[in-house]
């Protein structure tokens, strides 16, 4: 008998947030952890290596990765093998501003996605707060459809910049965050895989680190994304 060839899983996800929260940053940050894991092998970037490379030339200058325009829409495919098993990876890296606008773009994210990442920037700011909760909730009523339809593509709630905010029970504090504003609960209803993490691309402040001659020390930045593909 020949040998089975593994079909490689291709999984889309979308990377969601307001601007400034952090996904150009996420996402390149992200794909260079993953090249250092040891779980992972053959992690090949198919489209977005002059992008990666771009961005990563500016975080190591110490000054972060610059704003997405919005007329960027920025295709960043990867395949890998994780624990021996092939596993494509395509998403997006979208201006924050369009992701607030709800437009065409925003919608067709979603409609692609196998599965989705949620970028949450915990800041005390009104505006900031306000704006993510409905963002939020605009999200699940669109994948829902008016809340009308159950969901089982999985959803990962994602805290960025924990470095600065040491959140230590993401899934508590999400509600915590967001209930002044609206109880999410009310609308989480038809959302059957969903979890909730806390995460830093830099591990800590990136002109210090680079002042002390220190790489940027992601904390738990890969654990969303295997989260997803476990669930996708």
């Amino acid at each position: 008998m020949s040998p089975l060839k593994f079909i490689p899983k291709k999984r889309q996800i979308s990377v969601f947030g307001i601007r400034a929260v952090g996904k150009t940053t996420y996402l390149v940050m992200l794909i260079n952890r993953l090249s250092k894991m040891l779980n992972v092998s053959n992690m090949h970037i198919l489209a977005g290596l002059d992008y990666y490379m771009r961005m990563m030339n500016w975080i190591l200058r110490g000054e972060g990765a610059p704003p997405t325009k919005v007329e960027e829409r920025l295709l960043i495919h990867v395949r890998m093998k994780v624990d021996g098993q092939t596993v494509e990876v395509r998403t997006y890296d979208l201006a924050g501003s369009e992701i607030e606008r709800m437009g065409e773009t925003f919608r067709a994210l979603i409609d692609i996605g196998h599965g989705y990442i949620f970028l949450v920037e915990p800041s005390p700011d009104p505006d900031k707060q306000v704006v993510q909760v409905w963002l939020i909730y605009r999200f699940l009523e669109y994948i829902t459809q008016n809340f009308k339809k159950a969901v089982k593509k999985p959803i990962a709630f994602v805290f960025t910049k924990n470095d600065l905010y040491g959140i230590k029970s993401p899934e508590e504090y999400f509600w915590k965050y967001t209930s002044p504003v609206y109880n999410l609960a009310q609308v989480f209803h038809k959302i059957k895989k969903y979890n909730f993490f806390a995460v830093s691309a830099f591990g800590g402040d990136l002109e210090t680190l680079r002042a002390q001659g220190k790489e940027p020390q992601p904390i738990n930045i890969e654990k969303p994304f295997f989260w997803l593909i476990e669930n996708a």
